[in-house]
């Protein structure tokens, strides 16, 4: 079977579960989008199922109007907490620099579909084990070498590589092995998993920020050599400064950038909020909804927003008392008012959580039972624990963006239950460390901050799994990691949607942790600014930014 009969089976199977009332319209283009169905492809898959075609194209693309060509943009954000390395990067200030110079195979918009970028196509085989990827040609690096799979081979082998200690490693585990990673020619990489996963282009997308596409012959000095096939060229880097960009005149997409170049100063929030009012700024990479409440009625400032699967894990370590009793952790999550707490936090910019990694926001439509606020349930709770007379405990967490108030709510709200909360904040640096023993993986009792992911194994698999790489709730489920390999090599829609909806039951029932909400990202840019949107992950696509 070559790959246009494969993908013609598999558009036929969305259409199918469509008319059969087991996918929505915006299921079948984010599915289409995972199997490499072209946009030919899906706006004839949704003329058939009754509805026009509709477009996936980067929200940065729809600016109304002809764009301006030409300026600097001032992009104001927090600092890259360590050094500049593509590979092993993980904060939001880092990731942005980055993205300016490099890119990735594909691009998960807001909406979930993927946009192709380095990889102008891609296709399974049957058994979703095995994919291939058509390269993008006529593409060069900034430093003239050019693009090719070779490239592409050794980026992934790096990235899978548990030496490099790269985050893209927590998608990867138990699914691709260096040895898996394949040249088949010049244009044309493979896949060869360790087992089946119909998700997979979105592991090697920018949902795994890691994967952005180095040369082959990288040796990790980035910030001294900062190469890659992205839309400009970092000229300057300073550490805790700012960074500078120039447009690249090699760069493969025709007529873009429209900028000149861009301008990047790394400041704390609140000092970009006072910077954007006073018009030193045009943009901020994110906005925190905390401490930036004057932006809103600022009539020069134009604030996007857009929901995301960001959120807060409310760790407790299944291993260590109280909370290796399930009632105690139940007791816990009855006790918040989630609602209240939307309120508080953030003006219900935001989604209430459930306590399970289902977002609503997935496609798959996984849906239980709400958890409320309810005082009697938490106290029989405590008393079936054996503390009906009342509980200490501690509660670490990072002094970072609304989590300091967050852990106030929590203290606040778990007091009319008996339950006393000492609060312990700790800076960035501190609570995430450096290997293993850091506090975000071992505290009996925590907040994590989780920044967006596009399916719902990118959490479930390194959070909840037995041999998850980042399971710091020490929660080991036999059934849960069953349902969790099922799930992933699920085609079936209808069949998805049921093993979701079992993980999803187990997980709030046995309440390793408490996902209370999700959150709604803003960005705040100046009124000159188009071209841009907010991105649910915090990312920056300056490809088709302009100024007014």
């Amino acid at each position: 079977m070559n790959e246009n009969e494969l993908q013609r089976e598999l558009g036929q199977h969305l259409l199918e579960q469509v008319i059969n009332g087991h996918m929505t319209r915006r299921e079948l283009l984010v599915r289409g989008s995972v199997f490499g169905l072209s946009m030919t492809a899906l706006g004839s898959l949704l003329a058939a199922c009754g509805g026009g075609s509709s477009s996936t194209a980067s929200p940065s693309a729809a600016a109304s109007g002809a764009p301006k060509m030409g300026g600097t943009l001032r992009v104001a954000l927090v600092p890259p907490t360590g050094a500049l390395d593509p590979a092993v990067m993980y904060d939001a200030g880092a990731i942005a620099t980055v993205q300016q110079v490099c890119e990735y195979l594909a691009w998960a918009e807001n909406d979930l579909t993927l946009r192709p970028v380095l990889a102008e196509s891609w296709t399974p085989d049957a058994t979703a084990k095995t994919w291939t990827f058509k390269l993008r040609q006529n593409v060069t690096f900034n430093n003239g070498q050019p693009f090719t799979a070779d490239d592409a081979v050794a980026t992934f082998k790096r990235l899978a590589d548990p030496k490099t200690g790269s985050s893209a490693l927590s998608s990867f585990k138990g699914i691709l092995s260096s040895d898996g990673i394949r040249k088949v020619d010049d244009a044309t990489l493979e896949f060869a998993l360790d087992r089946a996963f119909v998700d997979f282009p979105y592991l090697v997308s920018s949902t795994n920020y890691n994967c952005v596409i180095l040369p082959k012959d990288y040796s990790g000095d980035y910030e001294k050599n900062p190469v890659g096939t992205g839309p400009f060229t970092m000229e300057t880097y300073t550490a805790k400064q700012s960074a500078t960009f120039k447009k690249n005149p090699s760069y493969w997409q025709t007529g873009a950038p429209y900028l000149d170049g861009a301008l990047f100063t790394y400041a704390d929030d609140q000092a970009q909020t006072l910077q954007l009012q006073a018009g030193s700024q045009d943009m901020q990479l994110s906005t925190p909804y905390q401490g930036s409440q004057a932006l809103f009625s600022d009539p020069n400032i134009r604030i996007m927003s857009t929901p995301s699967t960001q959120m807060r894990e409310v760790q407790m370590r299944v291993d260590k008392a109280p909370f290796d009793d399930k009632n105690v952790r139940q007791a816990i999550a009855y006790c918040l008012d989630r609602p209240a707490l939307l309120k508080s936090l953030f003006q219900d910019k935001g989604l209430l959580g459930n306590d399970n990694v289902f977002s609503s926001l997935y496609p798959i439509g996984v849906s239980i039972e709400q958890r409320a606020q309810d005082y009697d349930k938490a106290k029989q709770l405590l008393a079936d624990a054996g503390v009906a007379s009342g509980l200490d405990v501690t509660l670490v967490a990072e002094d970072y963006l609304e989590v300091p108030q967050y852990a106030q709510l929590i203290q606040d709200m778990c007091k009319p239950a008996g339950i006393n909360v000492k609060i312990n904040l700790m800076s960035q640096a501190e609570f995430y460390g450096k290997d293993a023993s850091a506090p975000w993986l071992t505290v009996p009792f925590g907040i994590t901050d989780w920044a967006a992911r596009a399916i719902p194994s990118q959490f479930f698999i390194p959070m909840l799994t037995s041999d998850g790489v980042w399971n710091n709730t020490g929660w080991k489920n036999a059934e849960f990691d069953q349902l969790a390999t099922k799930y992933d090599a699920t085609l079936d829609e209808a069949s998805r949607k049921d093993i979701g909806t079992q993980m999803a039951t187990l997980q709030t029932d046995e309440t390793p942790c408490i996902l209370a909400y999700w959150i709604e990202v803003l960005r705040a840019t100046s009124s000159k600014v188009s071209g841009v949107d907010a991105n649910g992950a915090e990312f920056l696509d300056l490809t088709h930014a302009s100024l007014a």
